[in-house]
């Protein structure tokens, strides 16, 4: 922390920028550490995304004599075994910011971090600023209310769709004292939040919370949340108006982010003892936007199986966005204008079974995909260093496996395990014996994910299908065979 500190002063004073800015700053973002943020994509002290400041991480290198990589992997790699190097890339994108507010603190926030900033953000990143100048700041400064929608029920403000809340970057759940020493499963980090209509957010993270999401391509996903002890208030806000819930959890590091984000279907008033209330949560995702999602258009002929999509998808009474999209839809083009009028979810489905392929949900996201589809994401390679926790055991299409808590696997994303960790299933009589995948490698077809932020449980289990060396699903009984229909 000094060492970043110590660059920090150094850097300020090198390149010109107010001091005091340059450490309110990188405390505010990091504490002044040298780490990967927003899902991997905001990388040093100052949590500053290569994605919109490409300039200034190429200045650096230029200045140091160093080579900037293509790939985002690289990238953090040398930023993170750069210390002086991250640190002159996060004093020069403040330095600009603060020239471009003209030394106006709350102008300075809304571009450094954006106008979509809490409240509550806001007031903390003031505090520390002031600090740092004594409150001889306090000219350049107000304390007055960004003007964001996050922070509780009850605001005015209303964005455009009920399922639009503003989700702050600031990170409430990380354990006391677990501050990450290299990029290892170490400190859980986590937050729970709950959205009314109008997009306004409430953060519950501090009080205990348990989770259960269960993931699968042949149904809606579901999620059971309890919070416990809630005030009365608090607790009725939610039972009235809470519409949305969203979960982030992981370890600090690269391996956190989003786990679960669907409609409240039914909340649950109980107690667990005479003195401990709870609050459970069932939702289901994009439940509102399935069984509420109508369209009523038409399109001109020359349409494709894409365009279709993109138009139900786009043009739903409850509009959604598109995940993952198979590149082998049939091109076909329509050959005269048609009339869609129905529910979302009946044509993504009748375009999925005429295409071989699967329609599902996850996390809000449109998903159409064929079996012999190669997922666009990483391979996550799973062993007991990388979270691996037991023995997987082979089933009869691939294995199931247990791991440390992980938001990177997804439904339809590509594990790697050597298969001398894999313990072998036992036949039964009439059963045809299967092997295990050459190359290691498996699909996640279902998973679920537990955990409790004051207790032991913080896991994710799943069931994969070998890819049969790496190219196609084992199971399948041919190229064009959908075994998730």
């Amino acid at each position: 922390m000094a060492d970043i500190k110590s660059l920090a002063i150094h850097e300020a004073q090198v390149q010109g920028v107010d001091v005091n800015i340059v450490l309110a700053t990188l405390e505010a973002e990091t504490n002044f550490r040298n780490i990967t943020g927003d899902y991997g994509n905001a990388l040093g002290p100052g949590q500053v995304w290569p994605k919109w400041h490409a300039d200034s991480f190429k200045w650096a290198a230029e200045r140091f004599h160093l080579v900037w990589p293509s790939t985002l992997q690289e990238q953090t790699k040398l930023v993170l075994s750069n210390d002086h190097f991250a640190t002159a890339v996060a004093v020069r994108v403040i330095g600009r910011a603060w020239k471009a507010a003209k030394g106006d603190f709350r102008q300075f926030s809304l571009i450094y971090v954006g106008p979509k900033i809490p409240d509550s953000d806001y007031q903390r990143r003031l505090n520390i600023y002031l600090k740092y100048t004594g409150g001889a700041g306090a000219a350049a400064v107000t304390s007055a209310p960004i003007g964001s929608v996050y922070g509780g029920f009850g605001s005015d403000q209303a964005p455009s769709q009920f399922n639009d809340a503003v989700i702050p970057s600031t990170n409430y759940g990380v354990v006391a004292n677990s501050q990450r020493y290299g990029n290892v499963l170490y400190g859980r980090r986590y937050r729970v939040l709950v959205a009314n209509s109008k997009g306004t957010a409430l953060d519950v993270s501090q009080l205990r919370c348990t989770f259960d999401v269960q993931k699968t391509m042949m149904q809606p996903q579901f999620s059971t949340v309890t919070i416990y002890n809630l005030s009365a208030e608090t607790e009725n806000q939610i039972i009235n108006e809470g519409d949305t819930i969203i979960l982030e959890a992981g370890y600090e590091g690269e391996q956190y982010g989003l786990i679960f984000r669907g409609d409240v279907v039914q909340p649950i008033r109980g107690k667990e003892d005479g003195v401990t209330y709870k609050l459970t949560l069932n939702s289901i995702d994009s439940d509102r936007a399935l069984n509420f999602g109508f369209v009523a258009f038409s399109v001109s002929k020359g349409q494709t199986s894409r365009d279709i999509v993109q138009n139900v998808a786009s043009k739903a009474r409850l509009p959604m966005e598109l995940g993952f999209i198979s590149d082998g839809l049939s091109t076909a083009k329509l050959t005269r204008g048609k009339v869609f009028f129905g529910t979302a979810k009946d044509y993504l489905r009748q375009l999925a079974h005429s295409n071989a392929a699967t329609f599902y949900m996850e996390d809000g996201k449109v998903n159409m995909i064929q079996a012999t589809d190669y997922p666009p994401n990483e391979i996550v390679d799973l062993a007991p260093e990388s979270g691996l926790i037991g023995t997987p055991q082979q089933s009869d299409y691939g294995v199931s496996f247990k791991c440390l808590l992980n938001p990177r696997l997804k439904l339809n994303s590509l594990v790697r395990i050597n298969n001398s960790l894999i313990q072998a299933q036992t036949y039964q009589f009439g059963q045809i014996p299967r092997a295990l995948d050459a190359e290691g490698i498996y699909r996640i077809i279902e998973l679920r994910h537990t955990g409790d932020t004051r207790g032991d449980t913080w896991y994710t289990e799943c069931t994969a299908v070998s890819q049969a060396g790496g190219v196609v699903p084992g199971l399948m009984s041919s190229p064009s065979a959908n075994p998730w229909r």
